[in-house]
Parts: C-alpha cells; structure tokens; sequence
C-alpha cells in the first residue's frame, strides 16, 4: 500500500457572475481509500457537493461574483492497485454487465464506429485481451508523439490520429476508441500522478473491462499506474473536466500537486480564509 498527500490549488480571474463546478475531489473507491480531505475557497463562498448518479465522481459547485477566485482541495490517501492479470480474456458483449455496455459506444471524443478498419487492421489477427489492449497502448506510443500544446478542448481520437501528436488526455481518447472498435470496454479516466515531465497537471489514462473488471492502463507511461490516484471516470472527457464554469473567467494557476506520505500520517487541513468544509477525517 502507498500513501499520498494531495494538495491542489486553481486560481481564475472572474469577470461577471460565475457558476464553477469543479471535479476535484477523490472518491473512495476499490483499493482507493480517502482517510482525510478538506475544501476551501477565498473569497467566502458557499461549496456545495453533489455526486454523479451511478458513479463515484464528485463536483465541487460554487456560484461565484466578478473577482479573484481560490479553491484548494486537501487530501490523504491509501492506494493498493489490485493484482494484474495478464491472461485475462476479453469478455463476449452477451456477457457483459449492462451497467458496462454503454463503453463499447462510440462518444463524442471517441469515434469508435470511425476506427473500426484501423483497428481491425492492426490488432483483429491478435490474441484477445490483456495483452492486446497492451498492444494498442504499444501501438500509440509508436505512432503518436507526445506533445505539448499539439491538441485542443475539442481534439478527438480521429484528429489525434491525423495529426500524429497529442497529450495524455489524446493517448488515452485513441486507445479508448481503439478498444471500443474491437468490442473491448474502455473508459477515462483522470487522476493525480507523480511525473516530472511535464509540470504537474492532472493525468488522463483509461481502463478496460477484461473478465470480470475494470484493468487500468496509461499509453503515455508518465505515471506508474499503482501511483495515480483517481478523480473521475467517464466515457471521454467530457464526463470527468476538472473544472467546467458557465460565465467568464480565466485561469491564473493551476496546482495539482501529489506526493508520498508516510503511512498512518494525514495532511492537515490548513486554516486559510475563506469558506470550506472538512469532508472526511
């Protein structure tokens, strides 16, 4: 089991009435656990949570006047990956749970049904499963170059294609499509990650459904995978944003920091100004 310290902080420069909601929080999940956390904003406003139905994501909402905005998210968490299998079978779509059938779809970041030939090309003659999502991973780390500043908000799997560049958030679109295209369950996923290069940020990976769970995967290999600590899972990007806001705002900083702790300790909620609430101690 590993320990983590989280402390992530954003800042915007708001210029009329602003509803934010923030995916920042991390939820207790299967061999995830959240010992400690704490929320707080400057100037002093109201925070409320809400949870996602039949998910474990959480969001953060704030309605926020013209001004400078703070929200710093404090948190202590046990990780234990589980055990990887490395023969695990991909799953016929009869067998599926329903509750996983839906990511086999194409979404709007991930043009499955657009990759089929691509997909059956490179990887339909392979052996199924855990080792031919492996495959794919191998696949786009060969054939897309990681770079800064290549892609957009709105970059799908079929322009990261196109353009043979992208980030973290683009490696994953591609292989999630990928997957889907070969009738294999893949989701997104966000989290706090431990890399050096690039800044720190927030990290995007994927899972897919082999068996009888979810297996998590990173095609950009920055992060070991038993050091991300989850944040939201979706069907693309567009599910789990870290921060969606209905007004005007720009963002000034962002600090998405993690590190090892040393098990049995709890980062302590700093006493700052402004508004916030202990969710879990």
């Amino acid at each position: 089991m590993k320990t983590f310290h989280i402390d992530c902080e954003l800042e915007y420069d708001v210029t009329q009435q602003t509803l934010f909601v923030f995916n920042l929080g991390v939820p207790t999940t299967l061999g995830q656990l959240v010992r400690a956390e704490s929320v707080t904003s400057q100037p002093n406003i109201f925070i409320d949570e809400f949870a996602d139905a039949g998910s474990t994501n959480r969001f953060f909402r704030l309605d926020v006047p013209p001004g400078r905005l703070n929200i710093r998210y404090l948190a202590t968490v046990d990780l234990q990956m589980p055990e990887v299998d490395l023969d695990a079978p991909e799953t016929p779509l009869a067998q599926l749970p329903g509750e996983v059938l839906k990511y086999v779809m194409a979404s709007k970041y991930c043009e499955a049904d657009r990759l089929f030939a691509l997909a059956c090309r490179e990887f339909g003659q392979l052996p199924g499963g855990y080792r031919r999502v492996q495959a794919v991973c191998q696949w786009i780390r060969d054939n897309i170059a990681y770079e800064v500043g290549t892609s957009s908000p709105m970059t799908t799997a079929r322009d990261v294609l196109a353009s043979r560049a992208g980030v973290c958030r683009d490696f994953s679109h591609l292989a999630i499509a990928l997957c889907r295209a070969l009738n294999i369950p893949a989701r997104f996923v966000t989290g706090y990650a431990r890399y050096s290069d690039p800044p720190p940020d927030f990290h995007a990976v994927f899972e897919a459904y082999l068996g009888d769970r979810w297996y998590l995967f990173d095609p950009t290999e920055l992060s070991p995978l038993d050091e991300i600590v989850r944040i939201g899972t979706g069907s693309d990007a567009a599910d789990v944003a870290f921060a969606t806001f209905f007004g005007a705002a720009r963002t000034r900083r962002l600090s998405p920091l993690i590190e090892f702790a040393a098990p049995g300790t709890i980062l302590v909620p700093l006493q700052t100004p402004g508004s916030g609430i202990l969710l879990a101690a």
